[in-house]
C-alpha cells in the first residue's frame, strides 16, 4: 500500500535589492524613500553619500544680499562690497540685484555700480534749474549753475522736463547730445527764450516689482501692470522711443494681480503672475509681442526661486515647484504632499536645484535640493538662504544670519552629521510572508562612524548596529528586524560614509 506524501514546506531564500529613493514628506512612500534627511546628497547615485562640505565666511556679520560678476559683491550694512572693497553706499537690507553689461545694478535702491569705470551712482538722474539758469533754443536747452551735465546725463537718454511756464517743452524726450551745459534734443522742438520758473530735468527709472536681464537689456515689471525694457546696452534709459532698433520699450498688460517674478529663458522674457505667464517674444521694440497664459506662476515672495539648468527653467509657485520647458510647467513636488512652502529662495550648482523655503505650517526653514539627473530630492539642513551666487566655479550662499558659505569639494567644515531614515519596510515579498535580514553595504573614510536603528511596528527605536573606520574600509552591515508588519531604518552617522547598497532576505514559507 503506498502511504500519502508530505508536501515540502521547506523555506525559499530570495533576496531583493532595495534602490534608494526621494524624499518623501506626504503619507506614502515606498521601499527606499526617505522620511527625512539631514545634510545627503544623491550626486553619487545609485548610492547614497553625503553633501559637499562648506566653508563659512561669517566676516560679514550685516550681510543682507550676495551678487556675483566676475568676483562675489554684497550689501553689509550699508556698505555694498566688491571684491572685498567698499566701493558705495546703500540702504540696509535685502536686495534684488543683477548686472547689464558691466553694470550691477541693485534694487530697490535704484543704485549700480559700473566695473568697468569703477563707478558708484543713482540709476535715476534729476537736475532742478532756477528760472534764472535755463534758457531755450528751438532743439536745446542751457542750463547753468548745476555742473557739468556731462557726469549727470548721457546721449540717447530719455530725459522729462518738467515745470516749464512754456507748455510746449514740457515733455520726456530723447537727448541728441551733452556738453557740459546744454542738453541738445530733435530740431524746433521747443519754444525759445527765457523761463520764469524752476524747471526739472529727471531720468527716470521705473518702479520694479521684479527685474531681469536679457539681450543685454534690462527688463521688469510694476505695480500698475506695465512690462519695461532699457534701451540696449543701457540700463539707465526708459522712455526713449525713436523707432531705432536700440529704443526703450514698455507695454501694459491687462491681467488681474500683480506681477511675482521674470526671467530670461531661451530668447524670450517670462513675467509670471500667481496664475499667468507673460511671454514677450521678439528680436527688436518693433517686434516685441507679449502673449498670455493660463498656468501656474510663480508665487508671490518666491521671486528668487526663478533658476535655469540646462534649458529647463525652476520655480517656486504656490502648488510646489515647478519645472518649464517652453509649455505647460511640470509640478515636480507630488513628493512633498499637502506641506505647503513659501518666500523660496534658490540656486544652482550646475546640476542641483538648491531652494531654501519655509513652511508655511510649523514655520520651519529648509534648504533642499532636487538632482536634476536623478529627479531625487533631498534636504541638506534649516538654513534661511537670502541668496545665492557662482563665483569661481563654485556656489555660495548667504544665509539670514549673514554667513556665507561656499560648497566645495573637500575640506571646509567636514566631518559633519548626517542622517537617513527610510520610509516603512513591510515584512513580505512578492506577497508572501516571511522573516530575514537586512544587509547594509558600507564605505566608511578614516575617522568615519555609522549607526543603524530599528523601529518595529509602532515600537521605540533600538540601537541595531554601529560600525566605524579606523581607516578607509568596506563593510557589510547586517541588520535583523523583530517580527512585526513593518519596520523602520534609520541610519545615522559622522564624516565620510557611501551607502552603497541594501538588501533584504527573505525565508519566505507561506502566504499566512
Amino acid at each position: 500500500m503506498e502511504l500519502p506524501r508530505l508536501a515540502y514546506t521547506a523555506s525559499k531564500r530570495l533576496r531583493q535589492t532595495v534602490r534608494f529613493g526621494t524624499l518623501q514628506l506626504g503619507r506614502s512612500g515606498g521601499d527606499g524613500d526617505f522620511a527625512a534627511t539631514v545634510n545627503l546628497s544623491a550626486r553619487l547615485y545609485p548610492s547614497l553619500s553625503q553633501r559637499r562640505p562648506r566653508e563659512r565666511d561669517s566676516s560679514h556679520e550685516k550681510a543682507t544680499a550676495l551678487f556675483a560678476k566676475n568676483c562675489l559683491a554684497l550689501v553689509d550694512g550699508e556698505d555694498f562690497l566688491y571684491d572685498g572693497k567698499s566701493v558705495g553706499k546703500v540702504t540696509p537690507g535685502e536686495k534684488t540685484i543683477l548686472s547689464v553689461g558691466s553694470k550691477i545694478l541693485i534694487f530697490p535702491d535704484k543704485l549700480y555700480y559700473d566695473t568697468a569705470a569703477d563707478l558708484f551712482g543713482s540709476m535715476a538722474a534729476h537736475v532742478e534749474a532756477k528760472s534764472s539758469q535755463v534758457t531755450w533754443s528751438s532743439d536745446r536747452v542751457k542750463i547753468t549753475g548745476q555742473g557739468d551735465l556731462t557726469k549727470i546725463f548721457l546721449s540717447g537718454q530719455g530725459i522729462k522736463i518738467s515745470g516749464s511756464s512754456r507748455g510746449k517743452n514740457n515733455a520726456t524726450l530723447v537727448v541728441h547730445e551733452v556738453t557740459a551745459d546744454t542738453l541738445v534734443f530733435q530740431a524746433d522742438r521747443f519754444e525759445t527764450g527765457g523761463e520764469s520758473n524752476t524747471v526739472h530735468f529727471e531720468r527716470e527709472i521705473p518702479d520694479f516689482l521684479c527685474a531681469c536681464e536679457s539681450a543685454n537689456r534690462l527688463w521688469g515689471a510694476d505695480q500698475e501692470g506695465t512690462i519695461w525694457a532699457s534701451a540696449l546696452g543701457d540700463p539707465l534709459t526708459f522712455y526713449a522711443y525713436e523707432g531705432l532698433s536700440t529704443d526703450s520699450f514698455a507695454v501694459a498688460v491687462g491681467t488681474d494681480g500683480a506681477f511675482t517674478g521674470c526671467s530670461a529663458y531661451s530668447s524670450n522674457v517670462l513675467f509670471f503672475k500667481e496664475g499667468v505667464l507673460h511671454k514677450v517674444m521678439g528680436a527688436v521694440p518693433s517686434e516685441y509681442r507679449v502673449y498670455d497664459y493660463t498656468i501656474p506662476g510663480v508665487q508671490a515672495g518666491s521671486e528668487k526661486s526663478l533658476v535655469t539648468i540646462n534649458e529647463t527653467l525652476y520655480y517656486k509657485g504656490t502648488d510646489g515647484v515647478y519645472a518649464f520647458t517652453g509649455a505647460t510647467p511640470t509640478l515636480i513636488t507630488e513628493n512633498f504632499g499637502t506641506r505647503r512652502f513659501v518666500e523660496a529662495s534658490a540656486g544652482t550648482d550646475g546640476s542641483g536645484y538648491y531652494i531654501s523655503m519655509r513652511d508655511a505650517a510649523t514655520e520651519t526653514w529648509g534648504l533642499y535640493v532636487y538632482d536634476t539627473k536623478t529627479g531625487i530630492w533631498l534636504q541638506e539642513d534649516h538654513t534661511h538662504v537670502v541668496d545665492f551666487a557662482v563665483a569661481d566655479g563654485a556656489m555660495h550662499f548667504l544665509g539670514a544670519d549673514g554667513v556665507i558659505s561656499k560648497v566645495v569639494e573637500e575640506g571646509g567644515d567636514e566631518p559633519f552629521s548626517w542622517q537617513a531614515e527610510f520610509f516603512p519596510l513591510d515584512d513580505t515579498i512578492y506577497g508572501k510572508r516571511g522573516y530575514g535580514k537586512l544587509w547594509l553595504r558600507l564605505e566608511l573614510e578614516q575617522g568615519a562612524w555609522v549607526k543603524a536603528e530599528l523601529r518595529e511596528d509602532d515600537g521605540p527605536w533600538r540601537h541595531a548596529g554601529t560600525w566605524s573606520g579606523g581607516r578607509r574600509q568596506s563593510v557589510t552591515a547586517h541588520l535583523f528586524p523583530g517580527r512585526c508588519e513593518s519596520f523602520r531604518v534609520r541610519l545615522s552617522g559622522w564624516g565620510r560614509c557611501l551607502v552603497k547598497g541594501m538588501v533584504r532576505e527573505f525565508d519566505v514559507g507561506s502566504e499566512d
